[in-house]
């Protein structure tokens, strides 16, 4: 059984200087928060009945959203095998482009023997973060040797980061005080948005395939967020949520799907996309042109090289804007222009065995 509420109050957006639990907060930061949503779990079976108060749910849920984030009534499910279930419903069984960035669990990270919050976490994760747990529990450490008796996970599963903190106020304040400084990186980071952090707002930095993105300036609404010749499989829902912000209004996607005809000639089986070596700063250069005729967009686009089948996106774009008809304008000029400049060929086999070539003349 579970129970949801919303936080008590009003909630406003507050700098870090008005909260009680620390360090000065860089205002630049909070460029990838805002706007994403977040879930606060507590794992209590005696506040899931009805026993007991919650404390730590207000308190984290009017922190949350004081970073900008839009956060969810709180939940408060009881310790056991709900934990898993919450957890996975939250992930796994949310269309991609719902899931939470954040979810922040407190509770059930002792010893009894029904505290399995980080066993159920740890499931779900793709990949741990323990660098955070031990910043945690050297936060806590500070205060009270017990600290170290929580056994809390952190990590990430797709674009959604998992944090376990303690059941105790005072362990949910030293685990702000730890996060906030870092909430944003991580959202960027699983945005794939490289260049993040001291030099973000200077230029282009490395991408994951170790050529220069476009990183847009921290301090501006608009620009491009991302773009990249890539021989990573392309998510539609990545690309959207990437350029989601408070003050867009319309998020326009493209998703350039292999087909099973080309040209008036059917039995296409598949295709292998080459590129020049200069396609991906052609690809960057593209979007940066976009971004300057269209000014107050977001942009972000992606495209795919290697071997793809029928089905398979070879061509991401997505568009913010805070009107729909610029960002479809946007979006349109955006996938021409790849299409037309960006040098990427690609080769196209059939049914019977054949083989042609598209792109090599341009």
């Amino acid at each position: 059984m579970s129970r949801e509420y919303p936080a008590a109050g009003e909630h406003r957006a507050t700098s870090r200087t008005d909260r009680d639990h620390g360090s000065h907060r860089d205002e630049s930061h909070g460029l990838h928060l805002s706007g994403r949503r977040a879930v606060v779990v507590i794992v209590s079976s005696s506040a899931a009945r009805g026993a007991a108060q919650d404390l730590c749910g207000p308190v984290l849920h009017e922190w949350l959203a004081g970073l900008g984030l839009s956060v969810d009534p709180v939940q408060v499910i009881a310790d056991g095998p709900d934990v898993e279930a919450t957890l996975r419903e939250l992930t796994e069984h949310t269309p991609r482009a719902e899931r939470p960035r954040f979810i922040v669990t407190s509770g059930g990270t002792g010893l009894n023997s029904d505290d399995v919050t980080p066993e159920a976490t740890a499931r779900i994760l793709e990949r741990e973060s323990p660098g955070i747990m031990h910043a945690l529990w050297t936060k806590g450490l500070a205060k009270t040797p017990t600290a170290v008796m929580s056994r809390g996970v952190a990590g990430h599963t797709g674009m959604t980061f998992v944090v376990n903190l303690p059941g105790s106020k005072g362990g949910v304040k030293d685990g702000m005080a730890v996060l906030e400084p870092l909430l944003d990186h991580i959202s960027a980071q699983l945005e794939d948005v490289h260049g993040h952090g001291e030099n973000r707002s200077t230029g282009p930095s490395e991408s994951s395939g170790g050529a220069p993105t476009a990183v847009r300036d921290p301090a501006a609404s608009s620009g491009v967020v991302h773009a990249r010749v890539t021989s990573e499989p392309l998510d539609a829902a990545r690309a959207q949520g990437a350029v989601t912000a408070a003050d867009c209004g319309a998020v326009v996607g493209f998703s350039g799907v292999i087909r099973d005809h080309d040209g008036g000639r059917t039995g296409v089986t598949g295709l292998e996309y080459s590129a020049h070596p200069d396609a991906d700063t052609v690809m960057r250069q593209v979007a940066d042109e976009i971004a300057a005729e269209f000014p107050s967009v977001r942009i972000w686009a992606e495209h795919r090289i290697g071997a793809l089948v029928v089905g398979d996106s070879a061509l991401e774009a997505a568009v913010a804007s805070a009107h729909r008809k610029e960002a479809f304008s946007a979006c349109d000029a955006l996938v021409d222009r790849i299409k037309v400049h960006v040098p990427i060929w690609k080769r196209q086999t059939y049914t019977d065995g054949t083989h042609s070539w598209v792109g090599l003349d341009g």
